[in-house]
This record gives C-alpha cells, structure tokens and sequence, in this order.
C-alpha cells in the first residue's frame, strides 16, 4: 500500500499528539506540522500530503475558520482536508462541508476506526485524480547537511550534490546556511549579487519571486541561496525566516539542499526540525566519532532521530576507527561511503568545478554519483532495501 502522508494543522499541543497516537497503521507517517496562521497555506501546500488534518476546539469552527480552510484550496495538490473536533454537531459539519471539507471527526475516536476512515478518503482522492486530466503535484524533498566538526567535506559534498542533481535536470535549490563562514559560493566559483540576508531583509516577506530573486544561477542549472557576505550579518536571518524560505521552496523546486553551520543556532534546528532528510558528515577519526555522538544526541532530543542518515567522508582502507565504530556507536548504518582524495577536492576547489565535472573517472566523483543515485531512487520509492543499498562505495 501507498503511503499516506499526513500534515496536522493546529495550535494545540495536546491535539497534535493525540493525533500521532492515533496513527496505529504504519502506511500513515506525519510529513509536516503547521499552525494555524495565515502562512500555513503555503507551508502545507509545500508538504503536498494526502491528508491536512485541522485539530480545533468545536467553538472555534466558525465561518471564518471554515473560510480559511477553503482558501487554502487543497484540492488542488489533491490533499483531503479534515477535521477532528471535540465536539461533532450537525452545524459543524454542515459549515465544513461547505468549506470542502470531506470528514468531520471526533477527536477521542478510536485510532484504527481513524486510519480506516483516512484510507477509505485518500483511497476515493486518488481515484479521482487518476480519473481527471489533473495531475498531482510532486512533493520537494528537503535534505540538511549538518556536523558538529568542521573540515569534514560538508560543504563540498552539498555542493557537489546539488550540482549534479541539477545536471539531471532537478529542480533543485542549495542553502548556505552557515551564516557567519559559508564559501559555498566560492566553492562553485560564484559571486553572489544577493544573499539570504536581503531576502531575510526584505519588507514585503518571502516569496519565490524575491526568492529566486536573490539566488545566483550556476551553469549546471542549480540555484544558490549564499551565505551573508560578512559573519555580522548573521543576527538579520531568524529562525522565522529560515522557516518561511523553506516553506516556499517546497512550492517551486524538487530538491532543496541545506549546508547547516557546525553551530547550533537557532536557523540551523529551524533547518533540522525542517528537513525531511538530516546528512551527519563525518570523517574517519576519533574526534569526528566523538562529535557525530553527540550531533545524533540533539537530533534525538529534537525528535528528528529518524531523519538522520551517516555520510562517512574522506575514507581511507586502513584506519583504527572504521565504519563500523560510527555504525555501532550511532545504531544506524552507514547511506554513503565517500572516498578520501584531498588532490581532486582541492584541484576541483580552486578551478571552481565540481568533481563529477573535472575528473569524473575519480572514485570520489564517482561515490557523489552513486550518492545522488540512491537519493533520487529513494525519493522516487525505486530503492529496493536499505541493506542491499547501505553502503555505496567502498
């Protein structure tokens, strides 16, 4: 069965985990939260899930609360929207269902009766879609690049990434969110015009037009958000509008790319916190198992541990810490093995090219292929088995 994608739009803290308590069916997962705000139609149109739920007490469904659910217009990305409610009248859901609403639900009901409900709903929504000449929008993909150590390729495995994600043809949008010390400008031989921190700046808010706007154009295709042009400007991009930036690519690109600093500000857990996908960078060294320890810690506390993915950089065969320390140690597997070449890295660097572009016989170049292979598989739900795809190059 097709997974059922799910965004929870609401306010109420209790109301979100007692939705996730109800998805006792493991062909449901929670894509995304939203609260309820003007914002929220871009957020949820970027998630494009199969299901918005929105949890609200019954005294606050009123016709503007039913206005701005049919606003939102969410039949458009073929999104069901629903509501769960402490208290079901026939005014309610006579008011939501003029709104669009497909369901009106009590909130106490019975977890499996709530996914049996959910797939009878999305099951006649994808009829319908597949009936009509309407096709669907594909939702983005969003993937953070995060280490608590700096010098270990983080920089330079996003961006080659991104590069060879827009030679395929992607979409896709890379973010240097290291505020105070990004070069990932310098590493694709590129001088920004704009960077985050006019967007951020900008009084008329984030849209794609000042977005794309404010984004330097690379020769494969790809678009870069650059880092500000000195550390001080760091304090104008909040966490607010690290969160709207993300919340508009969704609509526009297939691949959005976070280079995250090494420090833990409060845009790079916005980041974390929206990513779909977290990259831990490690090389292979003491220190850097050390560090990805504790980096997974955070995310577990963050409740993003099941976004995490292990990239081990620079391996070399011979070596006292291995792959397997970091596997054991972290209790997951390894996504991508990328082979130590300092010579090409650097060369590649100072010509301003990515490594699948200057030597794309290297073995390096050819793990970044290999990694962006398994990312589009994945994102696409071709990848066969985790365990016959763990490890990539060796």
């Amino acid at each position: 069965m097709e997974k059922i994608n799910i965004v929870v739009c609401s306010n109420d803290t209790e109301y979100k985990v007692a939705l996730k308590n109800k998805l006792v069916d493991e062909n449901f997962a929670i894509i995304g939260y939203s609260d309820i705000e003007p914002n929220a139609k871009v957020r949820i149109q970027g998630f494009v899930p199969d299901i918005v739920t929105f949890l609200v007490d019954s005294y606050d469904i009123n016709p503007q609360f039913t206005d701005f659910i049919e606003d939102m217009n969410l039949s458009s990305i073929g999104a069901v929207p629903v509501i769960l409610t402490d208290k079901v009248t026939v005014d309610i859901v006579n008011m939501a269902a003029q709104a669009g609403v497909k369901q009106v639900l009590d909130i106490a009901m019975d977890g499996k009766d709530f996914c049996d409900t959910m797939s009878i709903l999305v099951a006649k929504e994808r009829k319908f879609n597949s009936d009509s000449t309407a096709e669907k929008k594909t939702r983005s993909t969003v993937y953070g690049f995060f280490s608590g150590k700096g010098g270990v390729g983080k920089t330079t495995i996003a961006a080659n990434v991104a590069v060879e994600l827009a030679t395929r043809g992607k979409k896709t949008l890379l973010i240097d969110l290291d505020l105070q010390f990004g070069d990932a400008d310098m590493a694709l031989d590129l001088t920004p015009s704009e960077t985050i921190v006019d967007l951020a700046r900008d009084g008329n808010g984030v849209s794609i037009d000042n977005l794309t706007t404010c984004c330097t154009s690379h020769p494969s295709g790809l678009s870069l958000l650059a880092s500000p042009p000195s550390p001080e400007l760091a304090e104008y991009v909040s966490s607010q509008s690290v969160r709207s930036i993300i919340d508009v690519a969704r609509n526009y690109f297939e691949y959005v790319l976070i280079d995250c600093g090494c420090a833990l500000t409060d845009p790079v857990i916005t980041a974390i916190e929206s990513a779909d996908i977290i990259f831990t960078v490690n090389d292979v060294n003491i220190l850097s198992l050390k560090r990805a320890k504790v980096c997974l810690n955070v995310i577990q506390q963050l409740n993003q541990k099941d976004k995490a993915r292990l990239i081990i950089n620079k391996n070399i065969k011979k070596n006292n810490v291995t792959i397997e320390d970091f596997e054991n140690l972290l209790g997951i597997p390894a996504y991508s093995v990328i082979s130590s070449d300092f010579k090409t890295v650097n060369s590649s660097l100072n010509n301003g090219q990515p490594v699948t572009t200057y030597k794309p016989r290297s073995p390096i170049a050819k793990d970044i292929v290999a990694l962006v292979d398994k990312m589009v598989l994945e994102r696409e739900g071709k990848l066969e088995s985790p365990k016959k795809s763990r490890r990539l190059a060796k």
